[in-house]
């Protein structure tokens, strides 16, 4: 690991726990769900193999939009929506979904921007190492943040393509959905899928219709409804 990278692991190590700590301290989480979500954030933000604090910022705001996104899918997948909820999710999810993307994109970016100093920083260590007759340091490889980065990347253009060739997202589509998505991060250890709601988890299987009143608080909470004026 080079200087410079090291001298980051402090700052990079402190806003993954902040980041963690805060998409787990949901109250509606078990104890248990908070710990295996606090695992899910930190797994998946190391898994873009951030080198500097801003690398590492955006590897967490990812986290977080997909999280968010992931609990939307999840509670919608479990509701009867009118018309016009559904066409309200599907404009809330489009957005987030696009925020993802552009999120991923300002990562590439940053990563980039890394390894011009990076190979900078190479041909210095060569050319000191040929000084004093040492072995030249070997680079290291980039291979392991670019597989993690395509897959988000193409699972997410993906489902944005689904969604915008449709008016409105449905409970059907909220789980398909949900399902691809799912692939984008390891699963961390015992990760278990979460039930909706306390509800859900003792009913037989199907989607939960509840009250409109119950639809469109579910729906504020995930911040996929908004009254207007």
């Amino acid at each position: 690991m080079s200087e410079t990278r090291a001298q980051y692991q402090p700052a990079n190590h402190d806003i993954v726990n902040l980041t963690a700590a805060s998409l787990s301290a949901a109250r509606n989480l078990t104890e248990a769900e908070r710990q295996t979500r606090f695992l899910t954030v930190v797994r998946g933000t190391m898994e873009f193999q951030p080198t500097d604090p801003t690398q590492t910022m955006l590897a967490s705001l990812i986290l977080g939009h997909h999280l968010a996104i992931m609990d939307g899918f999840r509670d919608i997948a479990c509701l009867t929506l009118t018309p016009a909820e559904a066409a309200r999710a599907r404009m809330v999810t489009v957005a987030q979904t696009k925020l993802v993307l552009q999120l991923a994109r300002e990562l590439r970016i940053a990563r980039k921007d890394t390894q011009t100093q990076t190979a900078a920083d190479q041909t210095t260590a060569e050319q000191t190492a040929a000084e004093r007759g040492e072995p030249a340091p070997t680079p290291a490889g980039d291979a392991g943040y670019q597989a993690p980065l395509a897959k988000l990347l193409s699972a997410y253009t993906e489902t944005l393509a689904k969604m915008e060739n449709t008016d409105t997202l449905t409970p059907a589509a909220a789980a398909k959905a949900r399902e691809a998505l799912s692939q984008v991060l390891s699963p961390a250890p015992g990760d278990a899928p979460r039930a909706a709601n306390p509800v859900e988890a003792h009913a037989a299987p199907g989607p939960a219709t509840g009250s409109r009143a119950q639809r469109r608080a579910t729906m504020k909470r995930r911040g996929q409804f908004k009254r207007t004026a």
